[in-house]
């Protein structure tokens, strides 16, 4: 489909601007992108990527600013690992980057291999000293405390149950939305429980130095496979300084590409050598890795809310809205009935 003329005027100047003296030959709308439209541009220098972000009076989130300012500090500390960042346009929403040529992970691709190439990337993120991190904003959500965490979940839970229903298909969804929430209840009042066995204060921020700089979104639902094998990570707008058992529980949580649990223990443990208080983070971690499940359920129900099923819309223009709700739903339920909390130690 032919793209605006006024796209292809904003990605001209973002190539004037980047200094690279090329023609542009076509504008080709990506499949990738589920909150932002992505567009491989052909050009007589070779193709790049152009990302058109979403804007929304219900998301005041600079989507572009986090992305790019994080790809900039990615591209020096970690580069290779990363869509280098070429020219960004603030007025218009659009930021020029690499284009990654690579496949797609499937569930089921993942090993070992694959998880150490994770690692190495939040590593190289988390060198010492992390030359130009101080910059980075706090990445969206971020959590310094336990009670930062159980009250972030608790706000995206009482968004769904302030959604109107509109449809069957939304009166199912609360219904469900309902019976979430008397889970999390119980769930996070064990949680503080065995907080306290274990001697975790849930009120006390993190020191600055058991911060991490986190991709956020951080898993293989947002990687490229090189033909050569080189993973490439991509998708940065949530990114900035977190908590390290956030970015563990976010990454065995996602449900596109699952990451075997089998890992979570080395996981963990390999990217506290980046970090201080190694013991901290793995008792957090443990502690509140059933709790990013119930977040992820969370997630998957977010095409229930107007504000996140517009930025859908705007990524996919064509989307089924109803064949969407419903898969989301399906996806929710079946990791929600996943989610063993005695396997946690949790009362």
């Amino acid at each position: 489909m032919s793209q605006p003329p006024e796209l292809w005027r904003s990605i001209a100047a973002l190539l004037l601007r980047a200094d690279i003296d090329a023609r542009i030959s076509d504008v080709i709308a990506c499949s990738l992108g589920g909150n932002n439209r992505i567009y491989r541009v052909e050009t007589t220098a070779g193709a790049f990527a152009a990302k058109q972000y979403f804007r929304h009076e219900g998301d005041s989130r600079d989507r572009l600013a986090a992305e790019y300012t994080f790809a900039e500090y990615a591209n020096t500390v970690a580069p290779g690992l990363t869509p280098r960042p070429f020219a960004r346009d603030p007025e218009r929403g659009v930021a020029l980057y690499e284009f990654i040529d690579g496949r797609r992970f499937q569930p089921g691709d993942i090993g070992a291999e694959q998880v150490d190439a994770a690692i190495r990337f939040f590593r190289a993120l988390n060198v010492s000293p992390m030359l130009g991190a101080v910059k980075l904003p706090a990445a969206s959500e971020a959590c310094f405390s336990i009670t930062d965490h159980l009250a972030m979940i608790g706000r995206r839970i009482d968004g769904l149950l302030a959604v109107v229903p509109r449809s069957n298909i939304d009166a199912e969804a609360f219904s469900f939305f309902r019976y979430l929430e008397d889970v999390w209840k119980q769930l996070s009042a064990s949680i503080r429980v065995d907080a306290s066995c274990n001697d975790l204060d849930v009120e006390t921020p993190l020191a600055t130095s058991q911060r991490c700089v986190s991709p956020s979104d951080f898993g293989f639902h947002n990687a490229l496979a090189e033909p050569s094998g080189n993973i490439r990570f991509l998708d940065f707008e949530y990114a900035g300084w977190d908590d390290p058992a956030k970015t563990a529980g976010d990454f065995f949580a996602q449900l596109a590409v699952p990451v075997p649990p089998e890992f979570f223990g080395r996981f963990v443990e390999e990217i506290a050598q980046s970090l201080t208080d190694a013991k901290r983070l793995s008792a957090s971690a443990m502690l509140l890795r059933p709790a990013y499940q119930i977040k992820w359920c969370c997630i998957a129900l977010n095409v229930f809310v107007p504000v996140h099923l517009a930025r859908r819309k705007f990524a996919d223009p064509g989307v089924d809205e109803n064949a969407l709700k419903q898969t989301q739903l399906i996806k929710a339920r079946q990791l929600l009935n996943s989610i063993d909390t005695t396997a946690y130690g949790l009362h």
